[in-house]
């Protein structure tokens, strides 16, 4: 057990290092980025922006030395140069001759080889980051803590996440709760008394809670608190939420909480109640709960304590993709009932291509996968002796 624990363990960082890698590369080979429509606008200044970019790590800035470096370089059918003749910025020099530095607007972006520049109305010139150093730079700072500032939000991204993520796992969590309390239930004594009235009736609850889209379910539910008023629409609190005392403040989060945990409990318990009752049917017909029955064994104790017992580790092994497809399957439920989650933040993030909040995102999404794998598993060998012994 401890030894399969550790081995698990271990095979957490490099999975977090090619998922991170991947990601970083596909958001590069994208087109476009956060500061394209800022340097597109022509009421602000493109040395304001790529200082903006050099805080975020996109450029690094040259020094009059670096750029004397670069030796001579061809753009737009001209030969150019930079010369350090100790000023502020360098000289420039096109075919041979000093331009006046007023008089350059060719060299905004240009090329040398395979990497690019881009200099600033000042005359500063900023080399931009490869694909392969921006992401080791951003990695070797992730594993301080560091996840980089947000261009969007202006603010540390760890700080952004940490709030939407206690809210995603809250209603993922009570969704779960749901799922799982109502689906396993229904579908053992579904299974016990097969093509029962009980059977078909969770039969037609599973039909309609795999064939309802989360999204209509959620709009329906958002029309039922609108015409009843029996629930509040949007948000996790109400206007006068801190007035309230603690114990009300806590009851003003379960109101808001129960239609979307609701929603998405429900689509994930069509499910569950038809794995639990496929298990069940089927561990009913082994010959240990014949024999068990032969020996006297009382109806509860077949039931649970050699049937379910058996039945219930597929459900156990679902548990750890059941935590990632709900956070996944939270964005819809967010993006209606207007929740404050993970979900909203990483759709966000991409529109706006905010690099930083994305990776974060990214990273913490496959830690909580791993994660609930891994609980999963410890969860099966508790439950079944044969995965301990092997």
């Amino acid at each position: 057990m401890l030894t399969f624990t550790i081995r698990r363990m271990l095979s957490i960082p490099p999975l977090i290092l090619v998922v991170s890698m991947l990601t970083f590369l596909l958001l590069k080979t994208a087109p476009g980025d956060f500061y394209s429509q800022m340097e597109a606008d022509h009421t602000r200044s493109l040395t304001e922006v790529l200082r903006q970019k050099e805080s975020a790590g996109i450029l690094v800035r040259l020094s009059s030395v670096e750029m004397e470096q670069l030796g001579d370089f061809r753009d737009d059918g001209a030969t150019w140069k930079f010369r350090n003749d100790g000023a502020e910025t360098p000289t420039i020099i096109k075919d041979q001759q000093v331009v006046p530095e007023q008089g350059v607007t060719e060299l905004q972006n240009f090329q040398i080889g395979v990497t690019k520049y881009q200099r600033d109305d000042e005359g500063v010139v900023y080399r931009k980051v490869g694909p392969v150093e921006g992401f080791f730079s951003w990695f070797f700072n992730a594993l301080t803590g560091d996840f980089g500032r947000s261009y969007k939000y202006n603010r540390e991204v760890f700080g952004i996440i940490k709030e939407r993520l206690v809210n995603t796992l809250t209603l993922s969590l009570a969704a779960l709760i749901i799922a799982y309390g109502l689906g396993i239930p229904l579908g053992v004594f579904a299974a016990v008394k097969p093509n029962s009235k009980l059977d078909h009736s969770a039969g037609v609850i599973a039909f309609i809670g795999l064939s309802v889209p989360t999204v209509f379910s959620a709009l329906l539910a958002v029309m039922f608190a609108s015409y009843t008023g029996l629930f509040p629409i949007g948000e996790m609190r109400s206007l006068d939420y801190n007035l309230l005392s603690p114990w009300g403040k806590f009851l003003e989060r379960i109101h808001h909480l129960i239609l979307p945990s609701l929603v998405l409990g429900t689509s994930a318990m069509a499910g569950y109640m038809r794995q639990a009752r496929g298990n069940m049917i089927e561990a009913l017909g082994q010959d240990y709960v014949r024999t068990a029955r032969a020996k006297g064994a009382s109806h509860f104790d077949v039931l649970f304590k050699h049937a379910f017992r058996n039945a219930v580790n597929p459900l156990v092994t679902l548990f750890g993709y059941s935590l990632a497809s709900l956070l996944s399957g939270s964005l819809l439920v967010e993006m209606v009932f207007n929740w404050p989650g993970l979900g909203r933040l990483i759709f966000d993030a991409i529109s706006a291509k905010d690099e930083p909040l994305v990776l974060a995102s990214v990273l913490i999404s496959t830690l909580l996968l791993v994660f609930g794998n891994l609980v999963a598993d410890l969860l099966l060998a508790m439950v079944d002796p044969r995965v301990r012994l092997s």
